[in-house]
């Protein structure tokens, strides 16, 4: 038996190593044709980005399973055939004379938003915000990751505006962004995240209610514009994963525009735009091994363009048909039974829970089944995003955050996702999801006045703990306190993906004000040092083993998966909650060191006591580093720590073997933005097995 699995499992990486070696030498410089006339044969001659494929380090490839790895290949012989033919080139002329050509403009919709809903019906409040937010877009004031920039017309779309660098238009797979020791930070997630035009939402909403012929105008203007300079595969912007956001942000905008006079022309032009990015998309999907919010949101984009464009553009039934068949299993592929986004990053679970939340909302209207054990797990994901929500509305930024979101036009911070949160409350019928008494525009838009304005609400005030055993995220809150923890693995079934080295790192908020916070997430590519270094141990509120990481970093991404959390165990009652769990992390080590971490909260005043076990033989060096808000001020006193806020003052006590030192940190709130902060270092000498610990109390104010 044993025997006859190794002989298998030999001859599967015998097979791989022979689908690699095939691939290396059918795609080499040198590839040797018999037939040099053979147009067919020629067309893979130089294949410069497939062998780039190729260069992949050869580990990497053989450790994908063979159908993932042919996929790919033949994705990339595809993409390269339709780069010599200019398919791309000539299909957007056909898809422009096939939209123009009929009388009457296609007017179908996705089925996202409800028929049960007049912008005349809105809450004058919210009337009024829309057409002063409409009106400030269209005078040149856009908002880039919660930023306010100017811009003027013409826009140039593929400009890092803070940097002034651009990135020349060529075919989409010849950019690379992974550059080190860069003089500037110049970074493609700003023109990437302005060519999803988001921002346009609110000016149709206006144009809804005033009926300005010149925000019509400027809709048709920017759309143009877009469209002109960014011809389909031929611009920086034309990424499968910008595609699928700008798609689902674009079917918004056109079910507004559907709802006004006098809009044929701008949805024609609409048309073309979702009809080339359905053509795009449907060719590079981004399929791997293991998927992640990419692949999830190529599949909510095809489902809106096959919902959409089914009746009109044949191929709009293969995408259709393919999101159908997909959606449901891969949404459980990428949620665990409790709700948790695998991927280990609180924004990017509410940005996936978006793109499934849509996806089974149009499933349903268009009479699919969904089935209840993934409603189930959907409402799960919701109630995650209920239980990590701060008494201010706001969630820790825990992992990587690109501050990306698909309903950002609510007039909410990024960091507050009670808007997600308002439409699960009226999908499922539940008003425990509901926090807020706002009333926000996704919500009226997706289910209509009469179910948002009879929409109630539920706020917290009793003292509760929430633990996501399988998600590895714990919460203890009260109505002006909270605190959180990761005690889960690494991510994204063991590769890292967009987690942090953050594994019994926390953070705690007292009376409504952020004391202990997780550092953010500033950039990707703008500074791949600050990025790695945002991520790293050190830049959380963990502890630390003689300067060695928790888990060590791979590549630009990864983390090892050595870090195994287990003994995991907490504990409620009516006056206090107890978390605790052991790690492997530091096992590694020449000297093996096993780390226990304890928290204990107590009710009253809400005083957190941290305590940590470590459990060696040899001498190590232990730190602790504690990483407060930005508008947190922090002295040392007599071996204590005093931090001072808005709303009063607190106190960290610490061992008495325990040195202190203040430092400062890079800080970020959104991505982009970033702010110098205060930290404090708490490092410990030891020798043998130690436990060490340090208090957090109120004092009296």
């Amino acid at each position: 038996m044993q025997i006859g699995c190794i002989t298998k499992i030999i001859q599967i990486q015998q097979c791989k190593q022979k689908i690699a070696q095939y691939f290396t030498s059918f795609l080499g410089s040198k590839l040797s044709i018999k037939n040099q006339n053979n147009k067919f044969a020629a067309y893979f001659k130089h294949f410069i980005y497939i062998r780039q494929f190729i260069s992949m380090n050869i580990k990497t490839i053989l450790s994908k399973p063979i159908p993932v790895v042919w996929y790919r290949f033949v994705q990339l012989v595809k993409l390269k055939m339709y780069f010599k033919t200019k398919f791309w080139q000539k299909i957007e002329p056909k898809i422009h004379q096939k939209v123009n050509k009929s009388k009457n403009t296609w007017n179908a919709k996705s089925l996202l938003f409800s028929d049960d809903f007049s912008a005349e019906s809105l809450p004058e409040t919210l009337q009024t915000q829309t057409i002063l937010n409409a009106n400030e877009i269209v005078n040149g004031t856009i908002s880039v990751f919660d930023v306010n920039y100017t811009f003027t017309q013409p826009i140039s779309w593929n400009t890092d505006w803070r940097e002034n660098h651009s990135w020349k238009n060529k075919y989409f797979k010849g950019y690379s962004f992974y550059e080190k020791n860069k003089a500037k930070e110049f970074d493609v997630k700003f023109p990437w995240e302005l060519s999803r035009l988001s921002f346009l939402i609110p000016v149709a909403r206006a144009y809804q209610l005033q009926k300005d012929a010149s925000q019509l105008a400027y809709i048709h203007e920017i759309l143009s514009d877009w469209k002109s300079k960014n011809p389909i595969g031929f611009s920086v912007n034309w990424y499968p994963m910008e595609v699928s956001v700008r798609t689902i942000n674009l079917i918004q905008l056109r079910e507004i525009l559907l709802e006004a006079s006098n809009t044929d022309a701008v949805v024609n032009v609409l048309n073309e735009i979702l009809l080339l990015h359905g053509i795009f998309l449907w060719r590079t999907i981004e399929y791997t091994d293991i998927r992640g919010n990419h692949y999830s949101a190529n599949l909510t984009a095809l489902l809106l363009l096959g919902s959409t464009f089914k009746g009109f553009y044949s191929e709009a039934k293969t995408w259709y048909n393919y999101a159908v068949k997909h959606t449901e299993k891969e949404f459980h592929l990428q949620f665990i039974a409790d709700g948790v986004n695998f991927e280990k990053s609180i924004p990017y679970h509410r940005l996936v829970v978006e793109f499934y939340f849509i996806s089974f909302v149009v499933m349903q209207r268009a009479g699919l089944k969904v089935k209840e054990n993934t409603l189930k797990v959907l409402k799960n994901a919701c109630e995650f995003t209920r239980d990590v929500t701060k008494p201010n509305q706001l969630t820790p930024i825990i992992g990587d955050n690109d501050s990306a979101s698909v309903f950002q036009n609510d007039d909410v911070s990024l960091n507050n996702h009670t808007n997600l949160l308002q439409l699960a409350s009226l999908f499922f019928q539940d008003e425990k999801l509901n926090s807020t008494n706002k009333k926000y525009h996704s919500a009226f838009e997706v289910f209509g006045t009469k179910a948002t304005e009879n929409l109630g609400f539920t706020t917290q005030n009793t003292f509760e703990s929430y633990y996501y055993k399988e998600g590895g995220f714990v919460t203890v809150k009260d109505a002006q306190n909270y605190f959180i923890t990761d005690v889960g693995e690494v991510g994204m079934k063991g590769r890292g993906g967009h987690g942090h080295n953050d594994l019994f790192s926390f953070e705690l908020m007292l009376d409504a004000t952020d004391i202990i916070v997780d550092p953010g997430c500033y950039t990707y590519t703008g500074d791949l040092a600050l990025k790695t270094k945002m991520k790293s141990t050190a830049y959380h509120n963990g502890l630390e083993v003689d300067g060695e990481e928790l888990a060590p970093m791979i590549g630009n991404w990864g983390i090892s998966d050595i870090a195994e959390p287990f003994d995991v165990a907490t504990e409620h009652s009516a006056t206090n909650a107890t978390i605790s769990g052991k790690h492997k992390g530091y096992q590694r080590l020449e000297d093996a060191v096993t780390h226990e971490r304890t928290f204990h909260i107590e009710k009253e005043n809400f005083k957190l006591t941290c305590i940590d076990v470590i459990s060696c033989e040899n001498e190590h060096k232990i730190t602790r580093n504690l990483h407060f808000d930005e508008k947190i001020g922090v002295e040392i006193k007599d071996n204590a720590i005093l931090v001072r806020t808005n709303a009063g003052s607190s106190k960290i006590t610490v061992d008495a073997s325990t040195t202190i030192r203040i430092a400062d940190y890079t800080s970020s709130r959104n991505y982009g933005s970033k702010v110098t902060s205060k930290k404090v270092i708490l490092e410990t000498n030891i020798k043998g097995t130690t436990t060490l610990q340090f208090m957090i109390e109120k004092e009296n104010n």
